[in-house]
């Protein structure tokens, strides 16, 4: 037995079309979810502009919706009718990324999801199945999240996952000086995380509205480049002092120049962002090695950072209501992907 399910289908390079397509009952190990909203990452939108150009897929990762029906003989703690968040990856448990808690990088998964851009159905659409009505699950890919909360929001839980995964990493102290480079929708995630664990947090920005952005979404400061000497404004806001830790949320090559003009010694630069196309870094090692900056990356997120965001948002300790830019309906998906790429917009969610 199936389930018929309305579902985005990018059909071809800036081309989606809502489908009527069938979804499979829940089999030992899954759960069926009734997917109510999902937003459009940069993953859908580079499905959707061609730079992965694999038709026809369903993608969507940032996903929210409720428990339909589990699986027989699966065991998890998840009931009907519970409200879930969804992430783009369970794990194996098994390999040895997943034995030490590092799951994001789980050997296994990456096969799974490789094998996720070949079909085997009989319509021939790829994809993990976000952007439909109804998707089967790995229960293990599902935090549990308020009922209080927008599913809207409980979809941003995986973005804010990601930026959790990056303060995690970073170990941000309190009292600590966090810049964050970019004020888009991801920036202000890296804002809101970095808040709250306890950093003076500045936002770097070209533009006008999105520095605004940032001071509304809880950054206590902002400088702006085209004022010239970034380093020197952080340094009149901030004792004279550059930053602990520098995040960098653009995939450019001049953000990446602009992270070492303010890190401090001893200092952190996480490249957060991926860079399409990406310029190679050039870098002075010695400059590394007398200063004692430490320059790292962070992709995904782990389990335990989508559980941890899911809680930030669930229990209403941060607000994701300013990453959203507008909430389409499922039908009007074609505008939705053309507003989604549009480079001054914020999250686009699809509400199905």
């Amino acid at each position: 037995m199936s389930i018929q399910s309305k579902a985005a289908v990018i059909v071809d390079k800036g081309k989606v079309e809502v489908k009527t397509i069938t979804i499979p009952e829940p089999k030992q190990g899954e759960v069926l979810v009734r997917q109510k909203a999902a937003a459009l990452c940069t993953l859908e939108q580079r499905f959707f502009t061609g730079v992965f150009p694999v038709y026809p897929g369903v993608w969507g990762h940032e996903v929210s919706g409720i428990v339909e029906a589990i699986g027989p003989n699966t065991y998890t703690p998840l009931k009907v009718g519970d409200h879930v968040a969804r992430g783009c990856g369970s794990a194996c448990d098994e390999c040895y990324f997943c034995a030490i808690g590092q799951d994001a990088k789980c050997e296994v998964e990456k096969m799974r999801l490789k094998a996720q851009q070949k079909s085997d159905r009989e319509d021939g659409i790829m994809g993990i199945f976000g952007l439909s009505e109804y998707s089967v699950v790995d229960p293990r890919n599902l935090v549990q999240i308020s009922k209080e909360i927008p599913f809207e929001q409980a979809a941003l839980s995986e973005p804010v996952a990601c930026a959790v995964s990056s303060a995690n990493k970073l170990d941000i102290q309190l009292g600590q000086t966090v810049v964050v480079i970019g004020a888009g929708a991801m920036g202000i995630a890296n804002i809101l995380v970095s808040k709250y664990q306890g950093a003076f947090v500045v936002a770097s920005e070209l533009d006008e509205q999105r520095r605004q952005k940032a001071l509304n979404a809880g950054a206590h400061a902002v400088l702006n480049p085209n004022l010239g000497d970034i380093g020197q404004q952080l340094k009149d806001i901030n004792e004279g002092r550059l930053a602990d830790v520098v995040i960098v949320t653009i995939g450019l090559e001049q953000a990446n120049k602009q992270a070492m003009e303010l890190v401090a010694p001893n200092g952190k630069v996480m490249l957060f962002a991926s860079a399409h196309p990406a310029v190679p870094l050039s870098i002075d090692p010695n400059v590394i090695h007398r200063s004692g900056i430490t320059i790292t990356g962070s992709t995904s997120k782990n389990r335990k950072d989508l559980y941890q965001a899911s809680l930030l948002i669930g229990k209403k300790i941060i607000s994701v209501e300013t990453m959203i830019e507008k909430v389409f309906p499922l039908e009007q998906a074609q505008l939705a992907f053309e507003m989604a790429i549009q480079p001054q917009n914020y999250r686009i969610v699809l509400s199905m």
